[in-house]
């Protein structure tokens, strides 16, 4: 089940939380590794080890990109390690590779 919440994120719970997702405004001064620009919010997402690769996290991406655009936004951002599992799902997603630093990607997703 996935229970959104009113700062633009939600919530895969069991009987427990499994995984969370999130997008959130960084300064310019203080920017997250996924830093496009003040205007763009940052995604971060987690999902517990053994929830992983059964579709946890397309769900918790689905419904914070379908929150985003009920909210009028028009681009999210994230990083990424280059060998992270995770890169494909965000790709199917739309995210496109905006900026490479060492092993890391920047991507962006436009709404």
């Amino acid at each position: 089940m996935l229970v959104a919440t009113r700062r633009l994120g939600v919530v895969a719970e069991d009987e427990n939380p499994v995984g969370a997702a999130w997008i959130r405004l960084l300064p310019e001064s203080d920017p997250g590794y996924g830093f496009v620009n003040a205007s763009t919010p940052e995604l971060s997402m987690g999902v517990v080890q053994k929830w992983r690769q059964q579709g946890v996290g397309a769900h918790l991406l689905e419904a914070l990109i379908t929150s985003a655009r009920e909210q009028n936004l028009v681009a999210m951002s994230l990083s990424v390690e280059s060998d992270n599992y995770a890169r494909r799902l965000y790709q199917r997603f739309g995210f496109q590779q905006v900026r490479k630093m060492g092993g890391s990607l920047t991507m962006l997703l436009h709404l």
